[in-house]
């Protein structure tokens, strides 16, 4: 990490996310019943972006915009998580994407993710949109918990 956070989309930021959400009470509560893996894409993402990631990951010549973190959520806990430099590898039980500007939007607080959800700002991919409808306390901890994470933005 440097001084002023992880870069996102990352691997670091991806683990730095999944350890807060393991340090989270509220999250653990709201999520009790969660028991699939989600993908959280991120499209548009500024060549800026894409090199520096490229780079701390020793790879080059990546030509991907969309970025792509998997989380392995059960009960209320993150098992893991996971990154993906070209997001076309990903894959879950639940797939949400949106524009890299919305996930920095979102990660600032400047978003509701539910109504984010609900107006298909964020598109739900694959997976149950009720499931998520019904877990939108869930999701709100989520984002809480991504505002606590050191985060560096490129663009």
């Amino acid at each position: 990490m440097s001084s002023e956070g992880f870069i996102f989309p990352s691997p670091q930021w991806a683990e730095a996310f999944c350890k807060a959400l393991n340090e989270n009470p509220e999250y653990r509560e709201a999520a009790k019943d969660w028991v699939w893996d989600v993908v959280f894409v991120a499209t548009n993402v500024p060549s800026t972006v894409v090199n520096a990631v490229a780079q701390l990951m020793g790879l080059s010549g990546v030509t991907s915009n969309a970025g792509a973190m998997k989380f392995k959520l059960r009960n209320g806990t993150c098992q893991g998580s996971e990154f993906y430099i070209d997001a076309s590898k990903a894959d879950a039980d639940y797939i949400l994407e949106t524009d890299y500007s919305l996930w920095k939007d979102l990660i600032q607080g400047k978003v509701d993710p539910v109504g984010a959800i609900l107006s298909r700002k964020i598109r739900v991919k694959k997976g149950s949109f009720l499931t998520l409808v019904q877990f939108s306390s869930a999701a709100i901890k989520m984002t809480n918990t991504a505002m606590k994470v050191p985060t560096k933005f490129l663009a």
